[in-house]
């Protein structure tokens, strides 16, 4: 005669939970919880676009999350997603795991400039932290620069945002810069010559410039463009 044997789902959670915490791995409230950082359950609903209920169903174990609602949690409370979801690992992201850096933002048209650390920032510009990994830039060789102007349309156009690499100051034919000529700061297009430097602007409208090298006391290469963003209206 068969026999059948009913298990007490409490207890199951029980033994569920002694588990979890001899293995050292939090419960999934547990981790809900640090990555709430002390907001009541309302607030920490509103900030990852979820309702109340679901984020109590969450915290009582009643019910856990999909896959694309954990990714949610994960990136609007910035912690790693294999830990949010199983308890491995680290509950802080690394550098490399960072999904956005935020990267100082200067107007290209600043009088007297000296230094790219020679005058603050007017904002930050959140970037996509995987791209510059990618790349193989330095984060902090980066910064923003607002286009103003004509004078490289139609390949760089008013009000784009230029992302460019402060480490890349050598001039090489052909590639896009920023630099200081005088007391202004504006984005050239450099042909290298044997003994000078032509600024060439992408609108005809605009002679190119020609810098002596050996006598450019007032020019100096900021930077090379790596990346232009542009509005779509």
């Amino acid at each position: 005669m068969e026999t059948s044997t009913f298990y007490n789902v409490n207890e199951c959670d029980d033994d569920k939970e002694h588990i979890l915490k001899e293995s050292g791995i939090l419960s999934f409230k547990e981790r809900l919880l640090i990555a709430m950082q002390g907001l009541s359950g309302n607030s920490f609903a509103k900030k990852v676009g979820m309702s109340e209920a679901v984020i109590r169903d969450y915290l009582s174990g009643r019910t856990y999350p999909s896959l694309n609602r954990a990714a949610i949690i994960a990136s609007k409370c910035n912690v790693p997603l294999e830990w949010l979801v199983t308890g491995k690992g680290s509950c802080t992201l690394t550098k490399e795991e960072e999904v956005f850096v935020t990267l100082p933002v200067f107007a290209s048209d600043i009088p007297e400039y000296a230094q790219p650390t020679g005058f603050t920032p007017s904002l930050g510009l959140p970037f996509d932290a995987s791209w510059i990994s990618y790349r193989g830039f330095n984060k902090d060789d980066l910064m923003v620069f607002w286009a103003k102007g004509d004078s490289m349309s139609s390949t760089i156009t008013n009000h784009d945002a230029l992302i460019v690499n402060t480490a890349n100051k050598h001039p090489m034919d052909g590639y896009i810069y920023i630099v200081k000529h005088g007391e202004h700061v504006t984005t050239k297009r450099i042909q290298v010559r044997a003994r000078s430097l032509m600024l060439i602007s992408d609108n005809p409208a605009y002679p190119p410039i020609t810098i002596n090298i050996e006598e450019r006391d007032d020019f100096e290469i900021i930077g090379r463009v790596v990346y232009i963003l542009k509005e779509v209206y």
